[in-house]
């Protein structure tokens, strides 16, 4: 191969191009050595730095007497050489030069030598070149930069040409065209790294502590708009959903885009670029065009991936890739920072909002104080109970909010040891606040041992010290009822006896044939008082619980259905309606079918007795809850009801409303239901009338 190869290092100076007259609008070259001072005042005063460039390919191809010369920039990522901008060849500048294997190896030695060469063209050393340029000879110039190749100037030679007559200005010319190219690619990466850190700042001016969507769609068109892209797209990662979300696009209605994918999707472009450690080209042709690129950047955070900013459709030069991925990754940063600034106030705030929301939902007065018993805080509790607004408490002392007792006691604290005043409780009756209170004082210190106040809290205990009353006059009452229980049993035995050898004489006696008529109705009377004063005795065996409850599977229907016969008569005399809703899928309990029918028959004559004089009628229901495995029976009806002096006493013995009743009825129904371990709850109805509700629990694997 035919060529001339300086060995000498490159000159230190730098060629030169002056600009024409201002009129004229254009460059014109001059062939006087160029001065560094001449070329760095045409660079900073020239906005269309593409022409000086073009000036500078004209003064060398002048130089050598080229007949075409070509400005090739490198795309350090991908190593393929690429034409540079030029408004009259768009099409051929999309496509990789000199890739053939003599092309390659000659440019690589040029560029890795940075001398420049010329050299004879043929089919066989050079054959893309030779036919690209169909000139003889070429001289290929190297531009450099900071020791890092920047691109190749390659000047078409109608023949060879003795190098001493071009070389210091070929060498200036390539060495100006680097320092245009370089102070390009930096004025075009300031402003539009100015324009998108404006973006950024703008997209973090929000008044709330979450970005609106509107915010982000608005910035990804103005980011689309800067970049000269075709779409951008943010993504955000959903965490415990396990996928990632766009949010936000310059182009929302995109053809084919998903909305959502999984984060562990192999396949998808933003589901890899999240396990990624910086951004990336994506999806570049193999012949190296650029002109619609995607760039895909990870949003990091400080812990985690945050998500994705794709950027579409970007025309990237050849040579500005690297710059171009730095620029959207730098951009990346900052939205990584503004998102994470943001959900790391939203969850701060929301943090905040729960922590008062627990403060006010506790039932306990608490009042936060400060040193000098100035209240700094209080829940909800403690402005419901005062009746006042938060703003009147604040600031003011709590002596003037509670009781004297409850004051004095405050203002008196237990020292413990080494000075420190510990935890106190106390019981105090307050009539500020209105009530008894189990008040407890906890000093409130920060994070060094110095004290900053006090937390007192205090909790409503007057419900419970009336339930503790009731609960021992109770205890006292259910002690008296056994008591009398068992004296009830016992007498009610000793009365048993008698009863019956009575009732048996009177039986006999009753069968003579030699009896009078009055004599005979005396006996009857005696009779049928005996057997009355045997039921009682009977009843008040059940009622004392001596009786035995045998456990048999038992229907409930068929118990009501037993005791609702027994009463037919007496209600269609007494014109009662009586309405049945017994539900088919209530299942058997276990007990005694007597005495359950008993229950239900007291419950009924007790509906019976409330209807006297009243219009209206009796309604029995049966059904099963299968969650509570519980069987239920109500008896409704719409007589006189129950007052609220008489409710909590229907059911002790011996006491009644009514004139001719004695009290053990619903005491006894009572009794029965619970020995077979079920209750039975009374209620007013609230158009009249009233309700008795038996709960009895299902046997066990019982069927219908």
């Amino acid at each position: 191969m035919f060529g001339v190869e300086f060995c000498q290092p490159r000159p230190a100076r730098a060629a030169g191009v002056e600009a024409a007259s201002e009129n004229e609008g254009s460059l014109s070259v001059k062939h006087a050595p160029f001065s560094a001072g001449s070329v760095i005042s045409l660079l900073a005063r020239s906005d269309q730095l593409t022409e000086a460039v073009a000036a500078l390919r004209d003064r060398a191809a002048a130089a050598t007497g080229a007949t075409k010369s070509v400005l090739l920039e490198l795309d350090a990522r991908s190593g393929h050489l690429h034409q540079a901008a030029d408004p009259t060849d768009d099409q051929q500048r999309q496509h990789a030069w000199l890739g053939e294997k003599g092309d390659a190896a000659l440019v690589a030695d040029v560029l890795s030598s940075g001398r420049v060469r010329q050299v004879a063209l043929d089919a066989g050393t050079a054959p893309e070149l030779a036919r690209r340029l169909g000139t003889a000879a070429a001289v290929l110039a190297p531009i450099i930069h900071a020791g890092q190749p920047l691109g190749l100037l390659v000047l078409g030679l109608p023949g060879a040409v003795p190098a001493l007559e071009w070389s210091d200005r070929v060498v200036e010319c390539a060495d100006a065209i680097g320092l245009a190219l370089v102070f390009a690619r930096i004025r075009r990466g300031a402003a539009l790294q100015h324009d998108l850190q404006g973006l950024v700042v703008a997209l973090g001016r929000s008044g709330t502590p979450t970005i609106p969507l509107e915010r982000f769609e608005s910035f990804c068109a103005d980011v689309a708009r800067a970049m000269a892209a075709d779409r951008v797209a943010l993504w955000l990662h959903d965490r415990r959903g396990g996928k990632i979300d766009q949010i936000a696009s310059s182009d929302p209605v995109a053809q084919g885009d998903v909305a959502c994918v999984l984060a562990t999707d192999p396949d998808h472009v933003v589901a890899e670029t999240l396990r990624q450690p910086s951004a990336r080209l994506v999806g570049a042709p193999p012949d190296g065009r650029t002109d619609s690129a995607t760039v895909a950047a990870p949003l990091r955070g400080g812990r985690r991936a945050l998500g994705v900013l794709l950027v579409q459709g970007l025309s990237v030069q050849p040579g500005e890739a690297q710059q171009t991925l730095d620029l959207v990754e730098g951009l990346g940063h900052q939205l990584a920072n503004v998102i994470e600034s943001t959900q790391l106030l939203d969850a701060v705030l929301r943090t905040r909002r729960d922590l008062e929301n627990a403060f006010d939902s506790m039932p306990d007065l608490v009042f936060v104080c400060c040193q000098d018993g100035r209240v700094s805080h209080v829940n909800q509790a403690v402005v419901s109970r005062l009746n006042r607004m938060r703003g009147e408490l604040v600031g003011h002392p709590i002596s003037a909010m509670v009781g004297p007792r409850f004051a004095e006691w405050l203002a008196t604290p237990d020292v413990g040891e080494g000075g420190l005043t510990p935890a106190r409780t106390a019981e105090i009756e307050d009539e500020v606040l209105g009530g008894t209170f189990l008040v407890t004082v906890t000093p409130l210190a920060d994070t060094s041992p110095s004290l900053r106040g006090s937390v007192v809290v205090a909790r409503d205990v007057s419900e419970e010290r009336r339930l503790g009353a009731e609960r021992a006059a109770l205890g006292e009452r259910l002690a008296r009822s056994e008591a009398m229980g068992h004296l009830v049993a016992g007498i009610a035995h000793e009365l048993n006896n008698p009863l019956q050898a009575v009732m048996g004489h009177v039986e006999l006696i009753q069968r003579s044939p030699r009896l009078s008529a009055p004599v005979a109705s005396g006996l009857r009377l005696v009779y049928r008082e005996s057997d009355r004063a045997a039921r009682i005795v009977r009843n008040l065996l059940v009622l004392a619980g001596s009786g035995h409850v045998r456990q048999r599977p038992v229907s409930v229907n068929a118990a009501l259905r037993r005791a609702l016969a027994l009463r037919a008569l007496a209600c269609r005399r007494a014109k009662i309606a009586v309405t049945r809703r017994l539900s088919e899928s209530v299942p058997r309990v276990a007990g005694d079918a007597v005495l359950l029918q008993q229950a239900f028959l007291n419950l009924i004559l007790n509906a019976e007795q409330a209807m006297e004089g009243r219009a209206g009628g009796i309604e029995v229901r049966s059904s099963y809850s299968a969650s509570r495995k519980l069987v239920s029976v109500e008896v409704r009806d719409s007589g006189s009801g129950i007052a609220p002096d008489v409710l909590p006493r229907v059911f002790d013995p011996f006491f009644t409303t009514k004139v001719a009743g004695s009290g053990l009825g619903l005491a006894m129904t009572l009794r029965i239901i619970r020995e077979h371990g079920g209750d039975v709850v009374a209620a007013p109805r609230p158009n009249g009338g009233a309700a008795f509700t038996v709960h009895l629990p299902a046997a066990p694997s019982s069927k219908r």
